[in-house]
């Protein structure tokens, strides 16, 4: 293999490409461990979850040929065992069909640790913090965590993240210390605190235990100056005009503490004065609460919404046609040509969750929905939402659209929407979806797997 690999070597560009991959996929079918692991360490641009013309990745492969060394393999190397196939199968789908217990138990070994919680979770719903809310009170407490040499900052500037440039990795929060943030110039800021926990990247501080790490994050208020905030000597730079498609490209371990960060951080941002009585407010309980500096305002007498974090429930639904054999699916103008996604908007007061839910399908396209499943449900940091995914089952089919909500609404078959969650954004005609990292991806991924037939 070794040899092979030299004569890669010197092939050039998609070349290259295309020999290694062909041999990475032909290794995981036949069992070949050395030769999945030679070629992923020799060329770094074979992807580990890349899918071949039918839309199989290489764990699909090793789990339909019985390969549990390689499945195993590429399982600790960072395959993703939630991907299907372009009719919506899982890898452990397809090892139950072909009856591959070793792969079938070896999956599943697996997957339990990060499947302890019974239920589905999005992406921005891992948070590796235990938010300590009970000590949030505590001033001197918290004062005493944010000098310590192991507590971390996630930093902000007018809500653009700071990420590490280190060009080898995917992008990663760049955590920096009490001592480096005290150098810079400007003091412009608020800070919150997060909690306490040990993300892996932080845990290999000497003298360091698992869980004891303090979290906090950061808002500079105005943007910076290269002189005022030296972000490329800390080795980072701010997330830019794309921060919301950088921020879903972070670890999963760091998504959550991140969506805390910029959810409380945007609402202080934007609530500096008291909704009540108009009167300049200030932070309290460690970021978790803002104080009117009036005396007299009555929002000290008794608990008010208007001194908490703003959260804004979204109710998103996947409706399922009468047949069950279709989804409904709208279009946004502001959307990328051809994508399409589950329908969605904003709870109203005194509403319930199910009839918000019937009220925006029906308005946006006019199709009647009766029953609903709750799915799960994602916090949404952009600036502080939280989006409730349901299915829900369509009483007819007839489709009016309302121009001012969607520009086009339709029913897609099952492997319509197989075909594009396999397929992504590289595909140049057909269905395009919304990326994995979105709870209407996970709706409709849970719809195609409802009935999966290989």
């Amino acid at each position: 293999m070794n040899n092979a690999l030299e004569d890669v070597s010197n092939l050039r560009g998609s070349n290259a490409q295309a020999e290694l991959t062909e041999r990475f996929f032909r290794a995981a079918s036949d069992g070949d461990v050395n030769a999945i692991r030679n070629t992923l360490s020799f060329f770094r641009s074979v992807s580990i979850d890349h899918r071949n013309d039918h839309g199989w990745t290489a764990l699909m492969l090793a789990a339909r040929n019985g390969h549990k060394e390689i499945v195993k393999f590429l399982l600790e190397n960072g395959a993703d065992p939630s991907l299907t196939t372009r009719t919506g199968q899982s890898v452990t789908d397809i090892g139950t069909f072909w009856n591959q217990k070793g792969v079938v138990d070896t999956l599943y070994k697996f997957l339990k640790p990060s499947s302890s919680r019974l239920e589905h979770v999005n992406y921005f719903g891992t948070n590796a913090a235990n938010r300590q809310s009970y000590q949030r009170k505590d001033v001197q407490y918290i004062e005493s965590l944010k000098t310590l040499g192991s507590t971390r900052y996630a930093v902000f500037a007018e809500l653009e993240l700071l990420i590490s440039t280190n060009k080898s990795s995917k992008p990663s929060v760049l955590f920096l210390s009490y001592d480096q943030l005290n150098a810079v110039a400007d003091k412009e800021y608020d800070v919150i605190y997060i909690g306490k926990g040990c993300l892996g990247k932080n845990s290999d501080d000497s003298g360091i235990e698992p869980d004891t790490i303090a979290y906090f994050a950061i808002n500079y208020r105005h943007f910076p100056s290269e002189e005022g905030f030296p972000a490329k000597e800390f080795g980072g730079e701010f997330s830019g005009k794309g921060y919301a498609t950088r921020m879903m490209m972070l670890p999963v371990e760091e998504s959550g503490l991140v969506a805390q960060a910029r959810s409380i951080l945007a609402w202080h941002d934007r609530y500096r004065f008291c909704p009540t009585c108009g009167s300049k407010t200030k932070m309290a309980e460690s970021g978790y609460k803002r104080s009117c500096l009036n005396s007299e305002c009555r929002s000290h007498n008794g608990v008010h919404n208007t001194c908490f974090p703003r959260i804004d429930p979204v109710v998103i639904v996947l409706v399922v046609s009468p047949d069950g054999t279709k989804c409904l699916l709208g279009r946004q103008a502001r959307f990328p040509p051809r994508m399409y996604s589950c329908l969605a908007g904003f709870m109203e007061p005194g509403e319930s969750v199910e009839d918000a839910a019937r009220r925006e399908v029906h308005e946006e396209s006019g199709v009647e929905v009766g029953r609903l499943e709750y799915h799960s449900s994602q916090p949404w940091p952009f600036p502080g939402q939280l989006m409730i995914g349901l299915v829900g089952y369509a009483v007819s089919e007839k489709i009016t659209v309302d121009q001012e909500e969607l520009e086009d609404a339709k029913w897609f078959t099952r492997s319509e929407v197989a075909e594009a969650l396999a397929g992504g954004f590289t595909k140049d005609k057909g269905l395009l979806v919304p990326p994995k990292h979105a709870i209407a991806h996970q709706l409709q991924k849970a719809w195609v797997k409802m009935s999966a037939n290989l």
